[in-house]
């Protein structure tokens, strides 16, 4: 502000230094420039910073004096100092650039001194960094512009004008002289003819990266911005990004790159032979204007059919997180600004893709946890046959208080139970997994469903929680049909005749666990056909609608699908398909064959550790003795065969405990393998999400599963997957 006692003031000050950058910025050809003045706190703080768009936005604010940069060494040794010149001898020994610029420029800088003292620092960046030094005469008339504005400062000073910095820098953009464009960097930023419209066009596409990477919560999300605000902006045609995670880049998503070079890419070993890897480690982008080019440098780069191709390193934090790829079917020449904006937005990605991973990594550790609580695999019973799934709430952290369980009773009977303690938090994930062992053990112990609910209320209101749960628990005898159902507070189960009638048995609705310890619950008795099939589920696969009053649930059901997998995938699919679900979802489905289960309804099983070495030649040994002993010779060849590579695949793989089981049906064989890993190991292209990539491969030793079975599928389940294979068996 000016002071009614002087004639000048601070503001000529900043007057007179924005003025000597314009011409500093005019006549060197220069990017950037900057004037510091020394601050109350010895520290050099700048004044006014002009230039270009964006490179104004990264230059130091402040640089204490004792730091090992050009415009500190300046200050201190009263000498031209530089920094960032492509041979040793241009540039002054010890000297760094700052890791806060994004980007490798040139410096140079030169004190400011008065008569009386010397008062701050006059530095010059340039972007690219200049390929050969400072021209003599150039060097020369820079000293005399920067004494003609000592003198100038001097004058003011003894005016009274303070010469120590302000709190804030006035930012200026000043173009200069026009730059001669190299063919190919014309790539359409703002309106030719119009000054700064290209620079106001970068600096929009960094506030939208930005806007949209903040509401990015996926790896996924990050990947389709990246798409949309890096590779279009740029004109590239491909883009792709790699992570880095012990000395080997994953791809966490890519598009238009081919499906060869994605393959090769995905997963190999980070060494300086690869282009993105030595931009990785350098810190440095690197920029390839032909093919050409890049294979003078990298003679045994992969083929990716681009022509240009750019290689922008990913370091939140100076630490190498990834590298960003972008591809182009002809020649592309990056001008600096563009670096500039390129390496800006690697500023912004870094952060946004860490997060997000990190994110990722604490949702798949609590969704283990959490399926850690739920059966490991279901039951087998002769004349049953079942499926489960699980989906935790799209908004919750992994964590839930869904769940259902098999129990084995004595006598040919069996305990179905689905049940959802509220909330989405680890309580509520505590909570289940003390009400799902009371329960197995109630019931266990061969107490009725409505006493087995009885006393696993009154546990629930003796515990230390708020939380109160609903379940609906059902034993069935599969050798008469009868079945005994209880509820607390739970939506019924849905039953299915064999004629297709759909129906929910009139049952009393009972309170939800945990509002009153002294709560009774009744049993009631049904009886069920053979053929009849229960679906006993939590009201996240509606969205708190009874299932039966749902207007698609016979378009659902009738006509039944083929197989009770199909069902669960149909129903899980229907409820997931127009809309975020926001609750989670548990869905049980049982098929009741009939009383006996008959020639044709054997089952067979066998369990292999994990480390076991012998697993996969006793499991084809399993499945001989077992075909040979139900008389299907026939089938045995191509039934081990499948064996092999999905317990293989299994082993391998998941890494976990393997069950294989055989069920014969009248017209078919089914083979099932169990495991803990619920990545399905399906032959699918890599996508754009981490996890997928770094599975895909793992199932391509099941295309011949495909070629050899009728059907298969894979089907998930509480703690893992089951891949199934049907195989024909007509008489």
């Amino acid at each position: 502000m000016n002071d009614r006692t002087n004639t000048y003031s601070t503001l000529d000050r900043d007057r007179v230094l924005a003025d000597t950058l314009q011409d500093v910025i005019g006549h060197l050809g220069a990017n950037t420039a900057m004037a510091y003045l020394l601050a109350d706190d010895h520290t050099l703080r700048a004044v006014v910073i002009g230039g270009a768009q964006p490179a104004i936005y990264t230059m130091p604010e402040h640089i204490d004096i004792d730091e090992p940069f050009a415009t500190a060494a300046a200050y201190r040794t009263g000498t031209l100092a530089t920094a960032g010149f492509p041979t040793a001898a241009a540039s002054s020994p010890g000297m760094r650039l700052a890791s806060r610029v994004p980007f490798p420029y040139s410096v140079v800088s030169l004190p400011i001194d008065t008569e009386d003292d010397r008062v701050g620092v006059l530095t010059v960046v340039w972007v690219p960094p200049r390929a050969h030094p400072l021209p003599a005469g150039d060097v020369s008339w820079l000293h005399n512009r920067t004494g003609a504005l000592a003198r100038t400062l001097g004058t003011l000073a003894r005016h009274g004008v303070d010469m120590h910095a302000g709190a804030l820098p006035a930012v200026l953009p000043l173009y200069g002289r026009a730059a001669t464009r190299r063919p190919g960097t014309d790539s359409g930023w703002g309106l030719p003819g119009h000054p700064g419209s290209a620079e106001v066009s970068f600096m929009y596409q960094l506030h939208q990266l930005a806007a949209e990477l903040n509401e990015a919560t996926s790896v996924s999300d990050v990947m389709t911005v990246t798409r949309h605000r890096v590779m279009a902006p740029f004109g590239a045609t491909a883009f792709l990004v790699h992570t880095l995670k012990e000395g080997r880049l994953w791809i966490a998503g890519h598009s238009g790159y081919p499906t060869t070079a994605v393959r090769l890419l995905h997963g190999a070993a980070a060494t300086d032979h690869r282009p993105d890897a030595h931009a990785l480690h350098s810190h440095t982008p690197l920029y390839f204007e032909s093919r050409n080019n890049l294979l003078q440098d990298y003679p045994h780069a992969v083929e990716d059919d681009l022509e240009a191709t750019v290689h922008l390193p990913i370091t939140p934090h100076n630490q190498p997180l990834g590298v960003c790829t972008l591809g182009f079917p002809r020649t592309r020449v990056f001008s600096p600004e563009e670096q500039a904006v390129a390496m800006l937005m690697m500023d912004l990605l870094g952060p946004a893709l860490e997060r997000a991973t990190l994110t990722e990594s604490a949702r798949q550790l609590a969704e283990h946890l959490q399926k850690k609580l739920l059966p490991r695999r279901l039951v087998e019973v002769p004349g049953m046959i079942t499926t489960a799934r699980y989906l935790p709430a799209a908004s919750a952290a992994g964590l839930g208080g869904d769940w259902y369980d098999m129990i084995p009773l004595p006598g040919s009977r069996i305990a179905l139970v689905v049940g959802d303690v509220e909330g989405h938090s680890v309580d509520s994930s505590i909570v289940m997994g003390q009400l799902r062992s009371a329960v197995r053990a109630y019931a266990t112990e061969g107490h009725t469903p409505g006493v087995t609910l009885t006393r696993a209320n009154r546990l629930l209101a003796e515990l230390d929680t708020d939380l109160m749960a609903t379940c609906c628990l059902v034993t069935l005898d599969t050798t008469t049909g009868t079945a005994e159902i209880a509820t607390a507070g739970h939506p019924p189960p849905l039953i299915r005749a064999s004629d297709g009638s759909l129906t929910t048995p009139g049952l009393p609705p009972g309170l939800p666990l945990g509002i009153a310890p002294d709560t009774p619950y009744t049993t009631t008795d049904i009886s069920l056909t053979p053929e009849t099939l229960l679906l006993l589920y939590t009201d996240g696969l509606t969205e708190n609608r009874p299932l039966d009053a749902s207007p698609y649930t016979r378009t659902l059901l009738t006509p039944p699908l083929d197989t009770v997998d199909h069902l669960a995938d149909h129903l899980i699919d229907h409820a997931t398909a127009h809309h975020t679900h926001h609750d989670d979802i548990a869905l049980l489905v049982a098929h009741y064959e009939g009383p006996h289960a008959g020639p044709h309804r054997r089952i067979n099983h066998i369990h292999f550790h994990r480390h076991d070495l012998n697993a996969v030649s006793s499991a084809r040994q399993f499945i001989a003795d077992s075909l040979h002993t139900w008389g299907l010779d026939d089938l045995i060849d191509d039934t081990r065969l499948l064996t092999s590579e999905i317990v293989t695949n299994a082993l391998i793989h998941a890494d976990s405990d393997v069950d294989v089981r055989l069920r014969e049906y009248p017209d078919h064989l089914r083979l099932e393998v169990h495991d803990t890993d619920p990545t399905p190991a399906i032959p699918t292209p890599i996508t754009l999400t981490l996890d997928t990539n770094q599975h895909a491969e793992h199932g391509r030793g099941l295309l011949i599963v495909d070629a050899l079975a009728t059907q298969w599928g894979n089907t998930p389940s509480g703690r893992g997957k089951t891949i199934w294979v049907d195989i024909d068996n007509h008489p």
